[in-house]
């Protein structure tokens, strides 16, 4: 494996940004709870199951947070599942777009705007 993900970024785009924001919240929820209650442990978990989706470059991430967070009188739970598809690039990479993506903009060989008037 010669192109680690990089992992604040993998975790940046997973649900479009929502699974970084919403485990933060988690995370200071549970500190919070563990100190009110410091008998009790907070619980928080997530779960990524990686598996291809039709095609040799692609793969589909489905996260899983999870949750257990103690309260006065017990306990409360809650695990939010969502999915995204990512790019598999050279020796294993994941991002959200593939990195040999070809840009059609800034090419040498590229015409001038076809619409730009001709003097």
């Amino acid at each position: 494996m010669s192109h680690p993900t990089d992992v604040t970024k993998f975790i940046e785009d997973l649900d479009g940004g929502v699974l970084a924001e919403r485990l933060g919240k988690v995370l200071s929820h549970a500190a919070a709870s563990a100190t009110d209650n410091p008998k009790n442990k907070a619980k928080v978990s997530i779960d990524l199951t990686v598996e291809n989706v039709d095609s040799v470059s692609r793969v589909g991430i489905t996260h899983k947070l999870a949750f257990k967070i103690p309260t006065e009188h017990g306990t409360q739970s809650e695990e939010h599942t969502t999915e995204t598809v990512m790019c598999v690039n050279t020796g294993g990479e994941m991002t959200l777009e593939p990195k040999n993506q070809f840009d059609m903009i800034g090419h040498p060989y590229r015409d001038k705007n076809p619409y730009q008037e001709k003097h």
